[in-house]
């Protein structure tokens, strides 16, 4: 090859030792090839720094190498681990992404993903605030793959990713026993939402497995205004002599406090410490969902770490393999264990 000319497709699978065709398809994703054979034609690919034409790629094969990602408008460190996932996947077999954000119903979710349909995407990764919107996104995908990824999901009606509720509750439950956990309350999750509802089954067989008592609070939101009021009302039954310690005397309430995320255990704990009860030597407090990051010396709340990046990744993978066997419209559900990351809110 002249040095000063641009690498060609036949240059690549000489280099590769394929056949143009094998090339072309190890490249495009059109049809699979053998990882062997694709590890060698995207080798070859780099080394020789070719540059696939994108518009001629889609013109001539009805693809434009693109997939939508939908997520929720609001801003946690685990969103951006998403989206970094999400994108490195996308990169390492040529494609590109295409961001939208949703509002907290479905039909801003439907009109996200008609709009992804009408810009040609090949794919879509959705995180559904709600079933509701998982419903709607499915239906306005039509024969678009789709993959959706969080527990607001259908598992039966499209591929999905996401938390194993049994190990993730199983593993925050085994940390409180260890601790002379004996009674929880539950605070945050709503028995009527289907996925919080979920949860909660998870908790309760968890606990009541290893004889711990389950109760859930009065519905407040998830969010740190609802963790505050939801303290208040504990905080109100459960305090035998305000200010008079930090020790078990003065606490007649749950050995634990399980909240829905970070958010609602800091409203919780902020109501608990100007009550002056003393966390985690009268009760422990623990979170289902880490909203940010910290080291582990540093953290506040004990919390369960969701593995957003590995969910991203199995996100595209399931994508992929999708658009590699089209009409195979079995859903598949990939179930991944979070992190326990220990805080100062539960004793050690």
């Amino acid at each position: 090859m002249d040095a000063s000319a641009q690498p060609t497709l036949a240059d690549v699978a000489e280099r590769a030792g394929v056949s143009v065709a094998t090339a072309s398809r190890a490249l495009s994703g059109a049809r699979p090839v053998s990882g062997d054979l694709q590890r060698k034609v995207r080798e070859a690919s780099r080394s020789l720094g070719y540059r696939r034409n994108a518009v001629a790629s889609a013109l001539r094969l009805q693809r434009t190498e693109t997939v939508g990602l939908v997520l929720p408008r609001y801003t946690t460190f685990f969103l951006s681990a998403l989206i970094e996932s999400v994108s490195d996947g996308l990169e390492r077999n040529d494609m590109s992404l295409v961001l939208r954000y949703s509002e907290p119903d479905a039909v801003h979710d439907r009109d996200n993903v008609e709009s992804l349909i009408a810009r040609r995407v090949d794919g879509i990764i959705i995180c559904p605030p709600s079933l509701e919107a998982s419903r709607e996104s499915i239906e306005a995908a039509g024969a678009v793959p789709i993959v959706q990824v969080g527990r607001f999901v259908e598992t039966d009606q499209s591929d999905s990713v996401g938390l194993d509720e049994d190990r993730a509750t199983g593993m925050l439950i085994a940390h409180l026993i260890a601790q002379e956990t004996r009674s929880l309350v539950i605070v945050g999750l709503d028995e009527t939402v289907t996925a919080d509802a979920r949860r909660i089954r998870a908790l309760r067989a968890a606990a009541e497995s290893a004889q711990v008592e389950v109760s859930v609070a009065e519905v407040t939101p998830a969010v740190l205004e609802g963790g505050i009021r939801a303290g208040e009302r504990i905080a109100a039954r459960a305090v035998r002599s305000e200010g008079a310690g930090t020790g078990r005397a003065s606490w007649g309430g749950p050995d634990a406090i399980v909240c829905a995320n970070d958010d609602v255990a800091s409203g919780v704990l902020a109501v608990l410490r100007m009550r002056g009860v003393g966390v985690p030597e009268a009760v422990q407090v623990a979170s289902l969902l880490d909203l940010a990051p910290a080291a582990p010396g540093d953290r506040t709340i004990t919390s369960l770490r969701h593995p957003w990046p590995e969910m991203g990744r199995e996100a595209v993978r399931l994508l992929i393999d999708a658009g590699a066997r089209p009409g195979d419209r079995v859903a598949r559900r990939v179930s991944l264990a979070p992190q326990l990351v220990p805080g100062a809110s539960t004793r050690r």
